[in-house]
């Protein structure tokens, strides 16, 4: 790929400044915008945290960042020059991307692609995505036709070269593109997978005649088979490169005003970081910037409530209801994360304490064959807007308010009900304790939600302002709300939370998967107080909520590696192209990766100085059209980056005739936990060769370091919990306060509790509420909760302890007590 004179400018790199304290400082902040608001996590050098919530700015994200940055500058008592002088890392999840694609608001751009398929966008895969909607349209090109620009040149099956380019119509092409006012170009040629000269040729021109413009080519980006989905892949990173790359050069600048000089981060849909230029050159692969923050976060979670599902089946629960004494669990517990915050809700999956990703993704309908956590978004947020069809029927998002005017409840003149308003009037919001110090006003909730009753045809109780609309201002007077509302409101929640249990019964449905066997993860704003109800209906045991749950993904962005990804598709033999792979081939096709690999990362980005390599191909059986991924077993691999000299190969494991049989067999055993079935008397292809390279960004933690804990009020910070001060749980300390909470069909007052009051270890029975910052637990009436160690919440049945469903999760078995179902080997999913 060539991004042609503009890359983004990153400030000059320089020592930091010494602290008054004489030390040098060593602060990192992770920085994550969304569409409602922005969250900070400043990670101080003892290795506690502090965080800070502001409201995002979507005409100039960067505003908000600044912001945020000010206010945690202030709250350590230092000026913002001052507390960046100190700082060494900022690590920084976008969605400005995101945004321009869904909002097509992406580059003009251009596509140069070999003669006679000029139309390989529009034609799609030759069939419609959804069989059963037949009435479904594809969107539009992200290239409309008339700059879709064929030119001469072929390359065949095998690589070989049939009609060389012709340099000509890529200097004709780049005249009309020029004449077009392009922005960027794609260039994606028949099998350059497996023949790159073409496309390098082809873009080394393009970059002398339109200088400016951003070009980038599918063999660089993605050369992989099948050609469709490796041009739209193309197109879209043009489409959205010269967005990304201004975007940071702004932030670059601003950042370099304040005196920053350390390094920027840039969070990938992968789960890993890379630098700013690389980031701007692959903006592709940032569409899921921010929600791939949160599996590094919860990744080190499920580490500690593994190690307490292992003491558990140990014996540690002593008969506790639903203990199997199979033994320990061998592996940290499934889990599924979700994370709700004003604008959408987005879900993963983890097995083995490893989330799940995918190579055949889609956004705004447009394919992206680029590796990336396997992460479900639906619309669905606080800030989503609650609505009725023309035939009368009520609906809930996709549409948000936003951060600007925001839900009716924030006063900011917003007049549409949305999830955060029912909310609100139900109980589970406080009202002087929201995020980045909004009040919330119950009477706006109450106006907005009370235009939804009437338009939905809902009434009064009988007893209870009969004759009165429910928006009239003596209701609210009164301080007593109308039913009708409350109804209305109770509605929108309901139906908010069936929209997010179905999209996690898809998300484990089309793998095979029971959710009963796993354990949710609640993450963002809104994430806590969904989440045991969405656990509820999918049946699903333990709810597991971290301290700054409203922040998680800032924080797994502190805690993500340096990752960058390669693939090779395997070129078949011209005299038996069915053959099978011979080892020596796949070895050769790896150690080319992997010294790509070291070319491509940078010494100043190396961390500690170590590279791991992991392995792993796409297998199908022959006939089929889609793969499997399948990791080789291979131990971590770790090379010294210092030694570039080292030839990559004789470091990467070697691949014999019984390490083939072995990932045979794993690509059976997972086809069969897919797809019900195994054929092991197929033939089976070897399509695509992986290579991941992982790059530590921090060092390791220290073992008796304390856990960052839940800070008690944005960026400020409760005191560490220590395991040592956990050995005799006390008695519950009596709530702080209590309030009046919707369950079941009518108001209930409950305790709400702080959880720097709650001594961890000792269960409390629902209904509750437990006042995380910036988000609420909610506990209904059946449920009971216990703060374990590390200041996370556990939510489970209240006949059940949590050590019993620990140990279940842990061994895959999941359910309740006395379900009935838990007989269960963890392999029969």
């Amino acid at each position: 790929m060539i991004s042609t004179p503009r890359t983004p400018r990153i400030p000059t790199a320089r020592a930091p400044k010494a602290p008054r304290g004489g030390a040098v400082g060593g602060y990192r902040v992770a920085v994550d915008v969304g569409g409602t608001f922005t969250d900070l996590v400043l990670r101080r050098p003892d290795g506690t945290e502090a965080v800070h919530k502001t409201s995002s700015t979507p005409g100039d994200p960067a505003r908000a960042v600044v912001a945020g940055l000010t206010a945690l500058a202030a709250a350590e008592r230092l000026a913002p020059h001052e507390l960046l002088g100190r700082t060494e890392t900022i690590v920084h999840g976008t969605t400005i991307t995101t945004n321009a694609l869904i909002t097509g608001s992406g580059a003009c751009t251009g596509l140069v692609t070999t003669a006679g398929l000029r139309d390989v966008l529009p034609a799609r895969q030759g069939s419609r995505e959804d069989q059963f909607a037949s009435k479904s349209a594809p969107p539009p090109p992200l290239v409309p036709r008339r700059l879709v620009i064929p030119v001469r040149e072929r390359v065949d099956r095998t690589g070989a070269v049939v009609t060389p380019l012709d340099e000509s119509d890529v200097r004709r092409a780049a005249g009309r593109l020029r004449a077009a006012g392009v922005e960027a170009v794609a260039v994606s040629f028949v099998f350059s997978y497996l023949f790159d000269g073409h496309e390098r040729q082809a873009a080394a021109i393009l970059a002398q005649e339109l200088p400016g413009v951003f070009v980038t080519t599918a063999s660089r980006l993605v050369p992989q088979v099948r050609m469709f989905e490796r041009t739209t892949t193309t197109a879209l990173n043009a489409y959205v490169g010269p967005v990304l790359r201004d975007y940071l050069d702004g932030l670059a600048d601003r950042l370099a005003e304040l005196g920053y000089g350390g390094r920027v981060l840039i969070m990938q849909s992968n789960g890993g970081v890379v630098g700013l230029e690389q980031a701007a050159d692959r903006a592709v692969e940032t569409l899921l910037s921010g929600p791939a923050g949160a599996p590094a976060a919860v990744a080190e979670i499920v580490r500690t409530l593994g190690t307490r599902a292992a003491r558990a089946g140990a014996g540690g629960t002593g008969g506790a209801a639903g203990v199997d004494r199979a033994g320990p669990p061998t592996r940290p517990p499934d889990t599924i994360t979700i994370d709700m915050g004003g604008t959408s809700f987005e879900a993963s999956l983890a097995r083995g304490g490893r989330t799940e990703t995918t190579s055949n993704g889609s956004l705004a309908g447009h394919p992206v064959c680029l590796p990336a956590l396997d992460i479900s978004t639906i619309g669905a947020g606080g800030g989503s807007v609650a609505w009725v069809t023309a035939g009368g029927l009520p609906r809930v998002g996709p549409r948000s308010a936003g951060a600007v005017p925001g839900p009716a409840g924030y006063g900011r003149g917003g007049t549409e009900p949305t999830v955060t308003d029912a909310d609100l009037l139900l109980g589970y919001l406080d009202p002087d304790g929201f995020s980045d110090g909004i009040g919330l006003s119950r009477d706006a909730a109450v106006r907005a939600v009370g235009g939804l009753a009437e338009r939905l045809g809902i009434r009064g109780s009988a007893g209870r302002h009969p004759d009165t609309a429910v928006t009239d201002a003596a209701v609210i007077d009164t301080g007593v709300i109308d039913d009708a509302v409350i109804e209305a409101a109770a509605g929108v929640h309901r139906a908010v939370n069936a929209a997010m249990a179905d999209s996690l019964r898809l998300l484990t449905g089309r793998r095979g998967l029971d959710p009963r066997r796993f354990a949710l993860v609640a993450a963002g704003g809104a994430g806590p107080v969904h989440a045991v109800e969405i656990a509820r209906e999918l049946g699903i045991p333990l709810v597991v909520v971290p301290a700054g749950a409203s922040v998680l993904c800032a924080r797994g962005m502190l805690r993500t590696d340096l990752v960058r990804y390669y693939v090779t598709t395997l070129r078949p033999d011209p005299r038996d192209p069915g053959a099978p792979p011979v080892p020596s081939d796949l070895d050769a096709a790896f150690d080319r990766m992997a010294a790509e690999a070291l070319d491509d990362l940078p010494p100043h980005l190396a961390g500690a100085g170590r590279v791991g390599f992991t392995r792993s191909a796409d297998v199908r059986y022959a006939g089929q059209v889609h793969e499997i991924p399948v990791p080789f077993a291979d131990p971590a691999v770790p090379m010294d980056h210092a030694v570039p000299a080292e030839p990559a190969g004789s470091v990467l494991p070697r691949t014999d005739d019984a390490g083939l049989k072995d990932l045979l067999e794993r690509f059976h055993d997972e086809h069969e936990l897919r797809y019900g079935y195994r054929r092991p008397e197929l033939a089976v292809e070897i399509v695509n060769l992986r290579l991941v390279a992982r790059v530590p960004t921090l060092p390791p933690v220290p073992a008796d370091s304390p856990a960052p804990p839940g800070p008690a009020h944005p960026a400020a910070v409760a005191p560490p919990i220590r395991a040592a001060a956990l050995t005799e749980p006390t008695e519950p300390t009596a709530a702080a306060r209590r309030r009046e909470v919707w369950f079941d069909g009518g108001f209930r007052e409950v305790n709400v509790h702080d959880p720097a009051t709650l001594s961890p270890g000792c269960p409390h029975q629902g209904p509750a509420l437990v006042a995380h910052p910036a988000s609420t637990v909610v506990v209904p009436p059946g449920y009971a909760f216990e703060l374990a160690e590390d200041g996370t919440v556990l939510v489970f049945a209240a006949t059940d302890t949590a050590d019993a469903v620990l140990h279940r999760v842990g061994l895959g078995l999941g359910l309740v007590a006395g379900d009935g179902d838990g007989d269960g080997d963890a392999a029969a999913r």
